[in-house]
């Protein structure tokens, strides 16, 4: 499809009204409820594009089109803004260089901007600081992104936020200043979660601490949890799954259970704890981490909590994930069963449980089924999709596979991902 003149000329016109009104003639079966959650925008946004308007703002097209997994082919003038999309040589460029590698190079660039942000945490450069509430309509867009995994929306995003979220901080004084160090948190988190997906676990590590410290300045025991949750992150990388536990157990004991937020924290806490058990093959404490969880989602409705997002919805998913973890792959299956993930649940998310249910046909010899579960996965949350490393082994084992050889190409060559034989 993206080979198509006709898409072809508005990716690189950003134009994605006229690629949304191509999918919606030319593919089938996809709802417009289907574009919306891959584009990270309301249903009544694509609506308002296949009749030609909505999507005007150039960032939201563009967030659009990442969402949707399009290539970029070339940039619209040549004073672009330099946080804007990567600038690709255009069709017909003497540049042999190729659009891939362009990409890479771009993105290469601002990860290392990223790092040098992390590393310099505490001494922003001069500019800007706009009001509380437009920074937190930025943050909310970044949270957004995280969870829909839009990391190229992230990379482009927070090159500049960051340090204006520090001088924000630096700024004001007390509730002010908190609510300055919860936005600051949520920013780093997004940082985190981009250097975590491209594999940049030394980066990770760092950005972490800074979330850590950030969560400090806000005196709030929610906003400590959910840094802790993602401290649990680290462990999960130098695999001390034991370590991990009981650090996200002493954290869950730390605050008092008040409401919704507080109750959405302490599950997932939990929740996470359970993971790490099932890891180190603890299966009782995997399950009585898991029931402390769904206990919290007594008290929950499926939401995003403090930037997690938590609820029935999301233990049922990890109940998925424990059973895989215990090589049961017929106890996942049973969790599974007649159930999908509900529209509210972030895309990041709903991809993970659709790969992991295609990890358990794959554990019981089902292919053509964990190639189907593998396109709903992209389906939901391409990039996530194409950067996790178990899709990538999954490819490899089915490229290797007679019976779902040429339908694995077909998967491989549309996502982009890099098979691991």
């Amino acid at each position: 499809m993206w080979r198509d003149p006709e898409v072809v000329a508005a990716v690189r016109e950003r134009d994605a009204r006229r690629v949304i009104q191509f999918l919606r003639r030319r593919v089938k079966n996809l709802s417009q409820e289907a574009l919306a959650r891959m584009c990270g925008v309301a249903q009544s946004t694509i609506t308002r594009a296949e009749s030609g308007k909505g999507l005007t703002d150039p960032r939201k097209a563009v967030e659009a089109l990442h969402g949707l997994g399009a290539m970029e082919y070339g940039p619209t003038n040549e004073t672009a803004d330099p946080l804007a999309p990567a600038p690709l040589v255009q069709s017909g460029s003497s540049d042999h260089t190729s659009v891939a590698e362009k990409t890479h190079v771009e993105r290469e660039r601002r990860i290392a901007l990223l790092g040098s942000l992390v590393n310099r945490y505490d001494l922003p450069e001069d500019g800007r600081v706009r009001s509380l509430g437009k920074l937190q309509r930025e943050v909310s867009t970044i949270i957004r992104c995280r969870l829909n995994s839009h990391y190229s929306c992230l990379l482009e995003r927070l090159p500049a936020l960051l340090p204006e979220l520090s001088r924000a901080l630096g700024t004001h004084q007390g509730q002010e200043r908190a609510h300055a160090a919860r936005l600051l948190v949520q920013a780093y988190r997004a940082a985190d979660a981009v250097a975590d997906k491209f594999g940049l676990h030394d980066l990770s590590a760092r950005t972490i601490q800074v979330l850590l410290w950030a969560a400090d300045q806000t005196g709030d025991d929610v906003t400590r949890a959910a840094a802790a949750y993602v401290r649990g992150e680290t462990f999960f990388c130098t695999r001390e799954h034991e370590i991990g536990r009981r650090m996200l157990e002493r954290a869950a004991e730390d605050f008092t259970l008040s409401d919704s937020r507080s109750w959405a924290a302490y599950g997932a806490l939990h929740m996470r704890a359970a993971v790490f058990a099932a890891k180190d093959s603890q299966p009782r404490q995997a399950t009585l981490h898991l029931a402390e969880a769904s206990l919290a989602a007594q008290h929950t409705r499926e939401a995003v909590y403090t930037g997690t997002a938590f609820g029935p919805a999301s233990v049922r998913i990890h109940r998925v994930t424990l059973a895989l973890e215990s090589e049961e792959p017929d106890q996942a299956l049973a969790a599974a069963s007649g159930w999908v993930p509900p529209r509210e649940l972030p895309a990041e998310r709903a991809s993970h449980y659709f790969i992991d249910v295609a990890r358990a046909h794959n554990l019981l010899g089902r292919h053509d089924v964990v190639l189907a579960n593998l396109h709903e996965a992209w389906r939901r949350a391409p990039e996530h999709t194409r950067l996790n490393p178990h899709v990538r082994r999954l490819s490899g084992r089915l490229l290797a596979t007679g019976v779902t050889k040429h339908a694995a190409r077909r998967f491989v060559a549309m996502t982009a991902v890099s098979p691991v034989q």
